[in-house]
């Protein structure tokens, strides 16, 4: 009796292969698991620091590309006044909601959001083209409504010009002076629409320059403005158009050298108070140019 007692504790569990095999694919898909969580927590971690290392300008920069407006508005909407972005979120801001007006034919709004895009903006030539659309709209819509204002006037005499044609003869010919002063306006529209662009290109070097070379820009510009005041208008009897045109380009080149005359005073890289209405004067003469700009192309 007691050597079977003996004998029974001193014997251990035997384990056959099998077992072991069982027991170390066990402890492999435990490994396997706690490496797949491990590897999970920590491309989360990634993603969070990457994703909360972006400013809010950032964050909205790339719904806006992705085309999530809603979510774009939301992080431009946070930018802090004082921050440096500021101005730029705002100008995006503008930019979505004057496309989704547009898009919902919403023009009157559209308008008002778009001529508000900044011209250093990503967006604002895709906003000009849209501003030009509703250009087009609102002419359209304005002679519509001057047709159906005299349908509407029983008492309107819609007098029909009567053209002879007289055997033999061809069409009645243009008077040679119209068609000169016509030569005349389009020549000065192209050499304009040339200096425009040469002056905007040294504006936004000079706006981006550090300070000392911002004198040098500054004196470029204003030999393209005196430049452009010498461009000739030839024409005998001139296109109103064409003169509110120049007037406005004039206009626009002064406001844009005081903008960069007075970062200059001020010893100043970027806009400050005083400069600011300078600028903002300057953006909206910019969009007042191109638009009459576009108005005398399609016209002459």
């Amino acid at each position: 009796m007691d050597e079977e007692i003996k004998n029974t504790g001193s014997t251990k569990p035997q384990f056959t292969e099998d077992d072991k095999s069982r027991k170390a694919n066990k402890n492999n898909f435990y490994v396997m698991v706690i490496s797949f969580l491990l590897l999970f927590m920590a491309a989360g971690v990634v993603f969070w620091f990457i994703y909360t290392s972006k400013t809010d300008f950032e964050k909205g920069s790339i719904y806006l590309k992705d085309k999530k407006y809603t979510e774009a508005i939301y992080e431009f909407q946070k930018v802090n006044p004082d921050d440096k972005d500021f101005k730029n979120a705002q100008s995006k801001i503008n930019y979505i909601n004057g496309l989704l007006a547009f898009n919902e034919s919403r023009n009157s709004e559209a308008i008002v959001f778009l001529s508000k895009v900044r011209s250093d903006d990503e967006y604002y030539h895709e906003s000009q083209l849209m501003l030009e659309k509703l250009d087009d709209i609102n002419i359209g819509d304005n002679l519509q409504s001057q047709i159906d204002s005299l349908k509407a006037r029983k008492d309107t005499v819609i007098i029909q010009k009567q053209v002879t044609v007289n055997p033999g003869k061809g069409k009645e010919p243009v008077d040679p002076q119209v068609q000169a002063d016509l030569e005349h306006s389009r020549k000065f529209i192209s050499e304009i629409s040339s200096m425009v662009s040469r002056f905007e290109g040294v504006y936004q070097s000079a706006r981006n320059a550090p300070l000392n070379t911002k004198s040098d820009y500054s004196k470029s510009m204003e030999s393209l403005d005196k430049e452009s005041r010498n461009i000739k208008y030839l024409a005998i009897n001139k296109d109103n158009g064409v003169i509110d045109l120049k007037n406005v380009t004039s206009e626009w080149m002064n406001k844009r050298i005081s903008f960069i005359r007075q970062l200059i005073s001020e010893k100043s890289v970027s806009e400050t108070n005083l400069s600011r209405p300078l600028k903002e004067e300057g953006d909206r003469l910019y969009s007042s140019m191109i638009s009459q700009m576009s108005k005398v192309k399609k016209r002459i």
